[in-house]
């Protein structure tokens, strides 16, 4: 059993080493185009750790010049994947599959405070808003139908005994493919997500909590956009788009609806057209600094885009 394993594995090494022989056994990664893939790998040629040589492809840069260079990347963390243990601690090696832990188990997942160091600022501000938003389309932690969970627990019984006939294997290899149809068919149904459905297209903006509150109070029913690219003979109209307003910690307060806009130039923003704003001349110089920030070349003539709005719903 032990030859035919052996003969199979450089059987498919010698494959390997012949997709990749025009490379000359570079020993750093190359950007190669695999055809039957359909994708860029990052291949090169290196010693295993049985002995053996050969190419190895990795699809990130990350994991090939990893290996090279005998660095790597740790990113620890929680999640409850592991009901019999609350304290089990994950780990990923790259950002994406912290990601993928985060879009799996969003209500569990968390980083705890010395593990904090393990991230940059905008790394924790990426999963903070992700995060967020996950619970706002009230996705759950993943968790397998009870079907799926019955065929494990059967595929346990039958590997659990002393002596395994081919019967015996046979059923394993049953269960086994029928466990991962159905486990396909669990993360296919949890990817269809209602709320998601709902909200997908409204746009967010991020605007301090005070602000978000005078507007769900109905103080301020009115927003002003300025881009560079405004120009006097543009047609721009945002009637009819919706917004979800997240406050600074990238939770969702409310959605609101552009019920009319128009055009005009800064100057003519006046206190009438601010309802809900109590020191106006304060805040049009806060927003022409904030503006001038943006365009150096922004002015009292330059056009800016007034929104009347309206509230559709407080979270």
């Amino acid at each position: 059993m032990n030859k035919l394993r052996e003969l199979k594995y450089k059987y498919l090494n010698y494959k390997v080493n012949r997709k990749y022989h025009k490379l000359d056994e570079c020993n750093l990664p190359f950007r190669f185009y695999n055809k039957k893939q359909e994708r860029y790998e990052w291949v090169n040629y290196m010693n295993f750790i049985d002995n053996t040589s050969g190419y190895d492809s990795n699809i990130f840069l990350l994991d090939a010049i990893g290996d090279i260079c005998k660095i790597g990347l740790t990113y620890h963390y929680y999640i409850d994947n592991n009901k019999k243990d609350k304290d089990y601690q994950n780990h990923s090696h790259d950002f994406d599959s912290v990601l993928k832990d985060l879009y799996f188990y969003p209500e569990s997942f968390n980083i705890p405070d010395e593990f904090k160091n393990n991230y940059s600022r905008q790394e924790l501000n990426y999963i903070n808003e992700l995060q967020k938003f996950l619970l706002f389309i009230e996705l759950k932690d993943f968790k397998n139908s009870k079907e799926y969970y019955s065929i494990e627990e059967k595929c346990k019984k039958l590997l659990a005994k002393d002596k395994i006939n081919l019967i015996d294997k046979a059923k394993i290899t049953y269960l086994s493919k029928k466990g991962q149809k159905i486990n396909y068919q669990d993360m296919l149904v949890r990817c269809h997500n209602e709320r998601h459905t709902k909200y997908k297209d409204y746009d967010q903006l991020i605007f301090p909590k005070e602000k978000i509150e005078n507007i769900i109070d109905n103080g301020q029913d009115f927003l002003v956009h300025y881009s560079p690219f405004f120009k006097n003979d543009d047609i721009y109209s945002t009637i009819g788009h919706k917004y979800l307003l997240k406050d600074e910690n990238y939770n969702i307060l409310a959605s609101i609806e552009i019920i009319d806009n128009k055009k005009m130039k800064f100057k003519d923003f006046n206190q009438t057209m601010a309802t809900g704003i109590k020191d106006f001349l304060k805040y049009k110089n806060d927003i022409k600094k904030n503006y001038i920030e943006l365009d150096k070349n922004f002015n009292d003539e330059s056009f800016i885009i007034y929104e009347k709005i309206k509230v559709l719903e407080k979270f």
